[in-house]
């Protein structure tokens, strides 16, 4: 008999069964949890997206399974500790000899952007961090178990576009200044 109050009961089958409640704590939309260890001080999750058809990109047919590979990506934090994402792709391949693609790997920008370090969760958690907490790029790095050169390349872009909107401003009505600042030898704040 199984135990009711396990999430995980059905792994024991043969069919691929997904644990919803392991899925809905990920909250990670197309992707479902294979299994989430401890490695150290780091949690190590590793997810798949359901079997389905794929069609290729360039042509449209409909592409032939070429396997999976691992790809390891830097999540947000979770439970005090930083969190690696393995995302188990799939590879497909396009059978059709006139198609300039020949294997292609699944993508999902929602996700990670291609070839990014970082997934797009945990690019906006730092780059919030940054904004809201003023955070340093260093200790972000830290807590995503990371280099600052991994952080700053996956936030940077969104910095920018942050910084490029024309609408970030509307309903401002007053910007100040705030003359908070310590006093530091020849510094001049909050003087007239």
């Amino acid at each position: 008999m199984t135990e009711p109050t396990s999430c995980c009961a059905a792994r024991g089958s043969s069919a691929a069964v997904y644990c919803g409640n392991c899925d809905l704590l990920v909250g990670l939309d197309g992707l479902h949890v294979l299994d989430v260890v401890v490695a150290e001080d780091l949690l190590r999750v590793r997810v798949e997206s359901p079997p389905g058809l794929m069609g290729c990109p360039a042509c449209g047919v409909v592409a032939l399974s070429h396997g999976r590979r691992e790809v390891e990506l830097v999540d947000a934090p979770c439970f005090g500790r930083p969190v690696t994402l393995v995302w188990w792709k799939r590879t497909w391949s396009c059978p059709e000899p006139a198609c300039p693609v020949s294997v292609f790997t699944e993508q999902d920008e929602a996700v990670a952007r291609p070839r990014g370090l970082l997934t797009t969760r945990a690019a906006w958690w730092a780059a919030r961090q940054l904004r809201r907490e003023h955070a340093s790029v260093l200790g972000l790095a830290r807590q995503l178990g990371t280099s600052w050169k991994t952080v700053w390349r996956a936030v940077k872009p969104l910095l920018e576009a942050m910084d490029a909107d024309p609408t970030r401003f509307d309903g401002v009505e007053t910007l100040g200044v705030d003359r908070g600042c310590p006093r530091l030898r020849g510094s001049t704040c909050g003087t007239t």
